[in-house]
């Protein structure tokens, strides 16, 4: 396995803090497999962050940094000094999040269905070519794959022209779809090993972000998300605890380039208003993978499916 594979397995096995197991030598792992695939500290940093699950124990970021620093100085290169921090504008994000989801007359699946602007079919497997259709232009290209395939021209990678006739003829349907549409060009991977079809680099126009909870209810997020002031253009049962939401970058920002996307959409969006909310800050990428609505998923018994569907436009929900 290589360094990169190894580091990335190593993120996806973080214990959670307080639960009995050692979440921190994990942490210290990780950072030793990170530093040995030539990850740029901060993005160990961030990418530690948002791997350890929610635990008894919330791991300092003081944790964070020193395990780093003690990888850096093992391979000696030098040490870490993390980015400020942005200041976040909520400051109780479960006493607001509460507030803004209580706002909302829409709490169950049935009625935000029966709200979406672009009416729904009944059989969650026209959901593909609804959501394309609606969402993406027809030579725009897609990822729509599993979690961990790579992105290959022709297979995994297509136009939406090319998805839509593939799913229209009986295609069958995988878990996992990237917001935003890519180049069909490789790029390096941020790891510096290598080249990719379906990263961060390879974004061709940043049009999407995506919102998702861990850690509230479906009725709480449906409610959230039908309140909150964002221009939200679709909502994604995933068939699992939650329900993903696509935010429209364009009406909220023009953003052009990924030193723009930081900055507007992880640095504001999501470090100063969404993720006090209680927002997942792992979903801040522009290349997020979101779930494909009409995949069937065995081990949940259930349907990723679209709950509420508008074109692109202004507005809020």
């Amino acid at each position: 396995m290589n360094p990169t594979a190894r580091y990335q397995q190593a993120l996806d096995q973080i214990p959670p803090g307080g639960c009995g197991r050692n979440c921190h030598t994990s942490i210290l792992g990780v950072a030793n497999y990170g530093v040995k695939a030539g990850v740029p500290s901060q993005q160990i940093f961030d990418n530690i962050r948002c791997h350890i699950p929610q635990g008894s124990r919330r791991v300092p970021d003081k944790e964070i940094r020193d395990a780093i620093n003690k990888a850096l100085e093992n391979h000696n290169k030098g040490s870490f000094v993390p980015k400020a921090r942005p200041v976040a504008i909520v400051k109780d994000g479960s006493t607001a999040l509460r507030h803004i989801a209580n706002q909302s007359d829409i709490k169950d699946e049935a009625d935000l269905w029966e709200a979406s602007p672009i009416r729904l079919l009944d059989e969650p497997k026209s959901d593909p070519a609804l959501l394309l259709r609606t969402l993406f232009d027809d030579d725009d290209y897609l990822f729509i794959g599993e979690r961990y395939q790579s992105g290959i021209l022709g297979d995994t990678i297509r136009t939406v022209k090319e998805w839509i006739t593939f799913f229209e003829t009986g295609g069958k349907t995988v878990p996992h779809i990237l917001i935003n549409p890519l180049t069909g060009r490789p790029a390096p991977k941020e790891s510096g090993e290598g080249e990719t079809y379906r990263g961060n680099g390879n974004v061709a126009a940043y049009r999407y972000c995506l919102v998702e909870f861990d850690t509230i209810n479906i009725e709480d997020q449906i409610g959230f998300f039908t309140s909150v002031r964002l221009p939200i253009v679709a909502l994604i049962h995933t068939g699992g605890k939650s329900v993903h939401a696509w935010v429209d970058v364009s009406k909220l920002v023009e953003v052009k380039t990924r030193e723009q996307w930081d900055t507007e959409i992880k640095g504001r969006l999501y470090d100063r208003l969404l993720t006090p909310l209680g927002v997942d800050a792992a979903c801040s990428n522009p290349a997020r993978l979101s779930r494909l609505p009409g995949h069937f998923r065995e081990e949940k018994g259930q349907y990723q499916k679209l709950l509420w569907l508008r074109g692109r436009q202004n507005g809020s929900y």
